[in-house]
């Protein structure tokens, strides 16, 4: 509570604060080569990966990051081509009393997969993990956009799986992260359908491709039918028609700025205008897996970690991250949800108003809906 009032105080003030979500490229390293994927160009580079920080690099992010965390995001690259993903959680667990990780993956490397997450759930008892699983839609669209045929069926079984784990692990949430682009979008609302009444995972996100992408063509998306299907999940997750919110404390609120920022994205795509004010490299930043810092995935980086001896409070508040704040503060706005939206819209007033009555009318519609009862 009192780090949380602390950060509020400095935000009235106009002042910087220790980020409330951090997104950590834990890796280059990946197994697949997706036709949308924006990270493709620094994806096994070999001079990279030699670069990439070390165990105890990241942990000493975490002993000097300035406060306590509410979202740690591990996404790559394949975060789970490292063997090291229990160490770094219980990390900013013990040191950032870290509330929510989110790992991003493509759930094919199942050997790690399973006992990775079996050890943070014990270790971190109290932490809300999220295992997001990439699934681009039905079969035959997934495997052509992974190009790795056979995927779609390890990745369902994998999603089975972390639905069992779930009986043992109430805090392990099953995520699916679906990149809405053009080789997919004509069953969208097909795979929609299979996810709310077949697969029933306990959140789906659907997320708007956002440049640069191998294979251009997969820019070229119908925005209304994204609108259309930011809608329908919301009046979905509005009457409960979908289980569609988080475990713990908070999985609701969290959710529900989930649900709302995509019917914000669409509008912003609608009339390329900023629809909240960006508070990245304030309340949310990125950390690559080299160990530069930026505000977010958009922008360049800032500064390298390295440049800093790990500390992580010394980059954040130097005079070149201040730069960067004046920058986005200027007007700049994006389509990236990790980066801008989620971290930003608690920050927008007026956003969160609606965020919060949107968590109420989630929150009493599953709790009074069939599948509760």
């Amino acid at each position: 509570m009192r780090d949380s009032l602390t950060r509020w105080a400095r935000f009235a003030l106009g002042r910087p604060f220790s980020p409330v979500l951090l997104n950590i490229l834990v890796t280059s390293v990946c197994n697949m080569r997706c036709t949308h994927c924006f990270f493709t160009e620094q994806l096994d580079d070999a001079p990279r990966k030699k670069l990439q920080m070390k165990t105890r690099e990241i942990e000493q992010i975490s002993e000097t990051l300035g406060g306590n965390l509410g979202v740690l995001v591990l996404a790559g690259g394949e975060p789970f081509t490292r063997t090291d993903l229990p160490e770094i959680a219980r990390a900013f667990y013990a040191n950032n009393r870290l509330g929510s990780l989110y790992i991003t993956s493509n759930g094919v490397i199942q050997k790690r997969v399973f006992p990775d997450l079996t050890r943070i759930l014990q270790e971190c008892p109290n932490l809300n993990v999220t295992m997001a699983l990439g699934i681009d839609g039905p079969k035959e669209q997934h495997d052509r956009i992974r190009q790795q045929p056979g995927s779609w069926d390890i990745v369902m079984d994998t999603a089975r799986r972390l639905q069992a784990m779930k009986k043992e692990f109430p805090r392990l949430d099953l995520q699916t992260c679906t990149c809405f682009m053009n080789s997919n979008q004509d069953v969208m609302f097909d795979w929609y359908d299979f996810l709310k009444n077949e697969l029933k995972p306990d959140k789906v996100n659907f997320n708007y491709i956002r440049p640069p992408a191998p294979d251009p063509q997969e820019l070229d998306i119908d925005r209304a039918r994204y609108a259309l299907l930011a809608r329908t999940i919301e009046e979905d997750s509005r009457s409960g028609a979908i289980k569609n919110h988080y475990a713990g404390d908070g999985g609701f609120f969290r959710a529900a700025i989930d649900v709302y920022m995509h019917g914000l994205i669409a509008k912003t795509e609608e009339t390329h205008r900023a629809q909240l004010k960006c508070y990245a490299g304030t309340a949310g930043g990125v950390i690559y897996d080299e160990g530069t810092v930026s505000s977010c995935e958009i922008l360049d980086p800032v500064g390298n970690l390295r440049d800093y001896d790990w500390n992580f409070r010394k980059l954040w508040f130097s005079p070149a991250m201040q730069a960067r704040r004046k920058k986005v503060a200027a007007g700049c706005f994006c389509t990236h949800e990790s980066n801008c939206y989620y971290p930003s819209l608690p920050f927008n007033p007026k956003h969160l108003i609606q965020i919060k009555k949107l968590e109420r009318e989630m929150s009493n519609a599953w709790k009074s809906s069939p599948a509760v009862s």
